[in-house]
């Protein structure tokens, strides 16, 4: 395993621009591996200067699996602007498909402010809503007592005002 995480390594570090691995190919670790090889700081600015992968690691960490959302985490604390709004977005898209999972980040590097909101600026009709439904509907399956009063705050702060109310 060692020798394929440097092989991997290798391979992106030394590719040039356009030639390494595409962005739907990155894996979590090896993002992570950037991040602790390079530095978060530089992991972002590369990130801000290649738009197409920065957007496929947000798609991945919204997927809502364990080691995209760890790279969420990862990158989170060197994220500023439109960098840590798209990070911060991403988790909470995360949250209909793994409520738990997404509240557990909640303490831990992520506020309850930026998981639990519409992740989206001017979506198309609908889209907001249904996120809503989704969520809640997800938030009201958590079972995890520990999560519990999270799971209800989160549903408070998800909830839009009803139409005309």
């Amino acid at each position: 395993m060692s020798g394929i995480l440097k092989s991997s390594l290798l391979l992106l570090f030394c590719s040039g621009a356009g030639s390494g691995p595409s962005a739907a190919s990155l894996t979590a670790g090896q993002i992570e591996a950037r991040i602790h090889a390079e530095g978060g700081r530089k992991v972002i600015k590369d990130l801000r200067a290649d738009e197409a992968e920065f957007e496929e690691i947000l798609s991945r960490i919204d997927s809502g699996e364990s080691e995209w959302l760890d790279v969420a985490l990862l990158l989170k604390p060197f994220s500023d602007g439109g960098t840590a709004e798209g990070v911060g977005y991403a988790v909470a898209r995360a949250l209909p498909k793994a409520p738990a999972r997404v509240l557990s980040l909640v303490g831990h590097g992520f506020d309850l402010e930026e998981v639990c909101t519409s992740p989206f600026n001017e979506p198309a009709a609908g889209i907001a809503e249904s996120y809503e439904r989704k969520a809640l509907a997800a938030l009201a399956t958590v079972r995890d007592r520990r999560l519990g009063t999270l799971a209800s705050e989160c549903a408070k702060r998800i909830k839009t005002p009803a139409a005309g109310g």
